[in-house]
C-alpha cells in the first residue's frame, strides 16, 4: 500500500453514520453496488494506474448523483485520507477533482470527517505544489468552506493554529491565517458566540 498519513489514521474512520437507505427509501440495485465496489477497490490499490482508474469511475458515479451507502462512505473517507499523501502527481490531481464532487454530493454525511478534510487541505496549501495542483487544492478548500457550518470550521481552524506538531510548515500556517478566505466563517462564529452570552 502507498504511504499513509499516520497523524490522521484514527480520525479517518470517523465518517458519518447516515446511510443511503435512510434518505432514499432503500438500497440501490445490486449491479450498481458492484460498480461502486469495483471503483473503491481500485482507489485502494497499490498500483497508481488502478487508483487513477478507480477515481475516474468514482467521478462518474458521483456526477450521476449516485449516493454511497454508509459503509462505502466510511471506506471512501479512509481511502481519501490516505490519498492526501499519494506520491503520484496524476493520481493526486485527479483525487482533488474527485474530492470536490464527493464533498458537493455528500456534504451532509461528512461532518465527522471535516477535521481531517480541512486540516489536510490547509497543509497542502502550504506545500510546494505545481500551480495547477495548487489551484485544485484551493478549489477543494473553497467548496469545503461553502459546504459546512462556519462555527465548526472556526473551531477546527483554532485547533489547527495552536497545533505545535512539526509537520505543519510555517507556510501552511500563513495560508490558513490569511483572513481573506475566511471572513464569513470568522464573522459568523464570532457573532454566534456574542449572541449566546
Amino acid at each position: 500500500m502507498y504511504s499513509d498519513d499516520d497523524a490522521n489514521s484514527d480520525a479517518s474512520s470517523a465518517c458519518s453514520e447516515r446511510s443511503y437507505s435512510s434518505r432514499n427509501g432503500g438500497m440501490a440495485p445490486h449491479y450498481l453496488r458492484q460498480t461502486e465496489d469495483v471503483a473503491l477497490n481500485h482507489c485502494a490499490s497499490a498500483n497508481w494506474s488502478e487508483r487513477k482508474e478507480g477515481l475516474l469511475g468514482l467521478q462518474n458515479l458521483l456526477k450521476s448523483q449516485r449516493m454511497l451507502s454508509r459503509v462505502e462512505l466510511k471506506r471512501l473517507c479512509e481511502i481519501f485520507t490516505r490519498m492526501f499523501a499519494d506520491p503520484h502527481s496524476k493520481v493526486f490531481s485527479m483525487f482533488l477533482e474527485t474530492l470536490v464532487d464527493f464533498i458537493v454530493l455528500h456534504r451532509d454525511d461528512l461532518q465527522d470527517w471535516l477535521f481531517v478534510l480541512l486540516t489536510q487541505l490547509l497543509k497542502k496549501m502550504g506545500a510546494d505544489l505545481l500551480g495547477s495542483v495548487q489551484a485544485k487544492v484551493q478549489k477543494a478548500l473553497d467548496v469545503t468552506r461553502e459546504s459546512f457550518p462556519y462555527e465548526q470550521q472556526f473551531n477546527i481552524l483554532m485547533r489547527f493554529i495552536v497545533d505545535q506538531t512539526p509537520f505543519i510548515t510555517g507556510q501552511g500556517r500563513i495560508s490558513q491565517a490569511d483572513p481573506a478566505p475566511w471572513p464569513l466563517c470568522l464573522e459568523r462564529a464570532t457573532w454566534r458566540r456574542g449572541a449566546s452570552r
